[in-house]
């Protein structure tokens, strides 16, 4: 097998390729990192058998150029092989498989097995391609066109990706709530958009050349970013936003931390200036709708009547999502094997008709009954883990980054199903593999070490 030489954040190989093939490629894959991240699912080619979406025909296109060049095809086989996340993915692979042949449901393995083929395309791409610096830079880039189309999108109360419809059955058209347009971006729902935002907020507040987090590194970024939080109109959306602000305070340097409680504090007051000025507008009123959700949530008041919510509505869904945990306790439902995915759940618990399960971890007991989710569990554990080992261990600041958005990912998905975005999830995953094997992360510790002592030095 042949050796990887890491060169900063980069990867080459000893035997040099020519330079057209290898520009070629990398092109490609930087056109599969859009694809998955910034193209909708309804865009695509369809066929008589199945849809292919522009993500699988990428992944098909990168698959091929891996297979038909030995070493990429080697260096892949030996990345699957012996990485020890697969030794964490084989249970839950079994889960899925017995599920798809017990149940006949194709899409119980399909589904989840197209979503990890992703999670090791971009493993390979970012290790020896693209590079975890220039990766990460490229997907702050995505991040800035969803964030301002985001904003063009509620301006327009439609989504400018929906113009983008090609498969058909997938899009489901605008959402609303008290009167007011909920972004979407390329999700299929508003929720799901919400998904997104919580794994993209954080890579707004890396500072990558000085291996440390700053709030206010992309501040124009950030501030669209909370924008579109406060667009989704989710109350679990908007929670989380600012208890992922929170954790990235903590992580941040603490000569950093006085500056930014200064500019907080004044960005709290030109926000509520802004409020006070234009409080009759459509904006003003939105973003006060979902903040005193929030706080009627919280509190048990009615605030958010004022600003066009129906308290009705609310306090049905919030009631809708106290009975989800009784789902356990359906005596009809196999404990050792789940539904699968063809088959739609319904249920009547306590009086409410549950129609659509609200949280990925019950959803996810529903398709593949315990040994679905215990696996699952075990193979989104080892990342986290070892993630946060490169927080406390290494001081690494991109995992810190990995670490607050997968917190704030999983933290939502108490209140939403995955809604076709664990991808997301995995783009943290990949980044965190490629920093790991190409010892970035390990390095993160030596440069801190160095600063301390240089600093030291300086002082003396």
């Amino acid at each position: 097998m042949e050796n990887r030489v890491s060169v900063g954040y980069e990867t080459t190989s000893k035997y040099v390729k020519p330079a057209r093939e290898i520009k070629v490629f990398h092109f490609v894959a930087v056109i599969f990192l859009f694809s998955l991240y910034v193209m909708p699912q309804y865009f695509g080619v369809p066929t008589p058998v199945f849809d292919l979406t522009i993500l699988r025909i990428m992944i098909l296109v990168v698959l091929f150029m891996i297979i038909a060049d030995t070493e990429r095809k080697n260096d892949f086989v030996d990345l699957v092989l012996k990485s020890k996340c697969t030794l964490f993915l084989i249970p839950y692979l079994i889960v899925i498989t017995y599920t798809m042949v017990l149940r006949a449901d194709i899409n119980a393995f399909l589904n989840p097995f197209m979503e990890l083929i992703s999670l090791y395309l971009m493993m390979y791409i970012i290790k020896y391609s693209v590079g975890v610096e220039k990766a990460i830079k490229w997907f702050i880039k995505f991040i800035y066109i969803l964030a301002i189309l985001g904003v063009v999108e509620y301006a327009m109360s439609v989504s400018p990706f929906s113009y983008l419809e090609t498969l058909r059955g997938i899009y489901t058209g605008r959402f609303f709530r008290s009167g007011q347009y909920r972004i979407m971006s390329s999700c299929v729902h508003s929720l799901g958009y919400g998904l997104l935002l919580m794994t993209a907020v954080p890579f707004a507040c890396i500072d990558i050349d000085n291996n440390r987090i700053d709030l206010f590194k992309n501040f124009f970024l950030l501030v669209l970013l909370a924008l579109n939080v406060f667009l989704t109109g989710s109350r679990s959306t908007l929670s989380v936003f600012m208890i992922e602000i929170a954790l990235l305070f903590l992580v941040s340097e603490k000569k950093h931390k006085k500056t930014v409680i200064l500019l907080g504090i004044l960005i709290i007051i030109a926000l509520a200036g802004f409020l006070v000025v234009f409080h009759s507008t459509s904006l003003a009123q939105y973003i006060l709708l979902q903040i005193t959700t929030i706080v009627d949530e919280l509190l048990g008041t009615e605030l958010s009547v004022n600003y066009g919510a129906n308290p009705s509505a609310l306090g049905s869904s919030s009631n809708y999502r106290a009975q989800l945990k009784y789902i356990f306790t359906l005596d009809w439902l196999n404990p050792f094997l789940g539904i699968g995915r063809k088959r739609n759940f319904a249920a009547e618990i306590n009086g409410s008709f549950i129609h659509s399960v609200d949280n990925f971890y019950i959803a996810e007991y529903v398709r593949y009954a315990y040994p679905g989710l215990i696996t699952f569990i075990l193979f989104v554990g080892y990342f986290v883990v070892n993630i946060v080992k490169g927080v406390f261990r290494n001081k690494s600041a991109i995992c810190k980054m990995l670490l607050t958005a997968c917190a704030g990912y999983l933290i939502n998905l108490l209140w939403v199903d995955s809604l076709q975005t664990l991808k997301y999830l995995y783009v943290l995953f990949a980044i965190y593999f490629a920093a790991d094997s190409l010892n970035i992360i390990k390095d993160a510790k030596v440069e801190t070490e160095q600063k301390v002592k240089s600093k030291y030095i300086k002082e003396r």
